[in-house]
C-alpha cells in the first residue's frame, strides 16, 4: 500500500500565496528539476517522499510562473504527489497552474471541487467537467453555475447521466437551453415546454418530437377546457391579416410581411424576420397555420418568398406539414416561441391572444424540415 506523506498546508508551506520577486525563478529552477526526477519514478519510499515534500514546501513560492505551471502538469497525474501540495496547486490563482490538478488529480477533496464549480471561472469548470470521475453533487453544481461550454462537456460524456433534478436545473436556465437545445434534446434533457420553445433551433427529427409534444399539450388543454367559439370580429380580423400577408408575399416585401406576422402572433420582430428566410420555412408553415391560413395561401407565400431557394419537393413537404399539424398544436408552438424569448411571462400567458404586437428580442436559430425522413413514404397518400 502506498504511504502518502501528508503535511499541514499553512504550517509547512508558510509562504503559500506569496509571489517571488522579479520575473525569474528565485529558486534557480531547482524545484522543477527535482520534480522531473520525482515523477520519473512511479514509486517512492517514505524517505524520498519526505525529501521532496521538504523541498516543495521551501521552494514552491519562489518558483517562477512558467516553472510552476510545468511542475503542476507533472505532479497532477502522479500517484505519489503529496496531497496537500495538490490541494495548493488546485487552489492557485493562476488558472494554468490550477487546471492540471483540477483535471487529472484523483485525490482532490470534494469540498475544493464544489467550491471551484460554484465560483468558477469556466476555464477551471471545464477541467472539473473532464475529470475521470464526477460525484453527483459536483455535476449538480456545474449544472447550476457553469456556462454552455462546460455543460456541453457533460452532455457529451457517456458516463454522466443527468438526474431529473439536474435536467430541471438546466431547463430553468434559458441561456443554456438557447445555446444547447439540440444537445439537450438528444440526451432527453429538454422538458416538453423547452423542446417546443426551441423548435426553430432543432434538427428535423427533434422538430417532429416538438410537434408531437405540442399535439399532446393541445389535446390535454382541450380536454380540460374545451375551446370556445371565436368571435365573428376575431375571425374577420384573422382573415384580413391572412389576406394582407399573401399580398405582401406577392410583392416580396419581406420587412412588411415580417411586421404583419409579428403583430398577428405576438412574436418578436427579429424572430419573424428569421421566419422569412428559407432555412426557417417549416417554422413559417407552423406560424401561418396558427393564424389560420389556407393551404393555397401557404403555397402562394412559399413560392413567392422561397421559390428560388426551395425545391418543389421541399414545398410539398411544407404543405404536408401545414396539412398535418393541428391548429391547436401550431398555436401551442407559437405560444412557446413567445415565452422562450420573454422570461417575465407566466404560464398563463401561454393562452394569450395571438394578435398582440411583439417586443423586440433576439432572433432564434435554424435547421431542417420535420417529417422529412418519412414523408417520401407517404407520397402516395397525396397532399
Amino acid at each position: 500500500m502506498r504511504q502518502s506523506q501528508r503535511f499541514n498546508q499553512t504550517k509547512q508551506f508558510p509562504s503559500f500565496g506569496r509571489k517571488p520577486s522579479g520575473g525569474s525563478a528565485a529558486d534557480g529552477g531547482v524545484l522543477l528539476a527535482a520534480t522531473e526526477l520525482f515523477v520519473a519514478r512511479s514509486r517512492h519510499d517514505i524517505e524520498e517522499q519526505e525529501i521532496f515534500s521538504e523541498l516543495a514546501r521551501n521552494l514552491i513560492s519562489a518558483t517562477s510562473t512558467e516553472d510552476r505551471r510545468r511542475i503542476a502538469s507533472l505532479l497532477a497525474p502522479h500517484a505519489e504527489t503529496p496531497d496537500d501540495l495538490l490541494q495548493h496547486l488546485a487552489r492557485h490563482s493562476d488558472h494554468l497552474t490550477a487546471y492540471p490538478a483540477l483535471r487529472y488529480s484523483a485525490r482532490l477533496s470534494v469540498d475544493l471541487l464544489q467550491k471551484t464549480a460554484f465560483s468558477g471561472p469556466d476555464t477551471l469548470r471545464q477541467a472539473i467537467a473532464n475529470r475521470a470521475s464526477l460525484p453527483e453533487s459536483i455535476v449538480t453544481s456545474l449544472c447550476e453555475n457553469a456556462g454552455s461550454s462546460v455543460i456541453r462537456i457533460l452532455l457529451d460524456r457517456n458516463d454522466v447521466l443527468l438526474t431529473q433534478r439536474q435536467k430541471s436545473v438546466l431547463n430553468n436556465r434559458r441561456e443554456i437551453v438557447a445555446d444547447l437545445s439540440a444537445e439537450m434534446a438528444h440526451q432527453d434533457a429538454l422538458n416538453p415546454e423547452a423542446l417546443m420553445g426551441q423548435f426553430l433551433q432543432l434538427p428535423a427529427k427533434l422538430k417532429s418530437k416538438a410537434i408531437a409534444a405540442a399535439e399532446m399539450t393541445s389535446l390535454v388543454s382541450q380536454a380540460q377546457a374545451p375551446r370556445k367559439s371565436r368571435d365573428t370580429r376575431t375571425d374577420a380580423a384573422r382573415l384580413q391579416l391572412c389576406d394582407a400577408l399573401v399580398q405582401e408575399a406577392l410583392t416580396q416585401n419581406r420587412p412588411r410581411f415580417a411586421d404583419l406576422l409579428s403583430q398577428g402572433l405576438g412574436l418578436p420582430l427579429a424572430t419573424c424576420d428569421q421566419l422569412t428566410q428559407a432555412d426557417q420555412a417549416d417554422g413559417l408553415a407552423v406560424a401561418l397555420k396558427a393564424l389560420g391560413t389556407s393551404k393555397s395561401q401557404l403555397a402562394t407565400v412559399l413560392i413567392r418568398l422561397h421559390g428560388e431557394a426551395a425545391s418543389l419537393e421541399t414545398i410539398r413537404l411544407l404543405l404536408r406539414l401545414h396539412q398535418t399539424i393541428s391548429s391547436g398544436a401550431s398555436e401551442v408552438l407559437v405560444s412557446q416561441w413567445v415565452l422562450s424569448d420573454q422570461p417575465e411571462f407566466t404560464s398563463a400567458a401561454r393562452h394569450a391572444p395571438l394578435y398582440e404586437a411583439g417586443k423586440k428580442h433576439q432572433s432564434v436559430g435554424e435547421k431542417g424540415l420535420p417529417f422529412q425522413e418519412n414523408s417520401l413514404e407517404q407520397k402516395s397518400s397525396g397532399n
